[in-house]
């Protein structure tokens, strides 16, 4: 990754800047609805050891994105706080988690709805 960072020039960082700003103006159309966006952290449980993320890192023939990470999309919005918590064991008796995500400057209520997920999962 350091490497990638590396070679990036400036068109490429400007390139990624409009897609942040594109990705912001969608969410902030949610956000004109509900008060909260909910999502799984991972997009599925996790993989075999013999896996790594970047074994994840592909567009499906059906357009799809088959990553893992379900938070780096909102790493990329800082003005979107976020949230991720324990939402209890797959199927496959593996972990899965839930993430909360919230309006702009609403980080108290992001931590009172997970609260409240919290308890009632408990």
């Amino acid at each position: 990754m350091i490497e990638r960072g590396l070679a990036a020039n400036a068109t490429d960082y400007k390139r990624v800047e409009q897609l942040r700003t594109a990705m912001w103006r969608d969410m902030a159309k949610i956000f004109e609805s509900y008060d909260a966006f909910l999502c799984p952290t991972c997009a599925i449980t996790a993989p075999p050891l013999s896996e790594c993320d970047d074994d994840y890192i592909v567009t499906l023939p059906n357009g799809r994105f088959a990553g893992l990470d379900m938070t780096c999309h909102f790493n990329m919005l800082p003005q979107l706080p976020a949230l991720s918590l324990p939402a209890g064991i797959a199927t496959n008796g593996l972990p899965v988690g839930l993430q909360i995500i919230g309006k702009r400057f609403a980080d108290e209520q992001v931590l009172s709805f997970g609260s409240g997920i919290e308890a009632a999962l408990s």
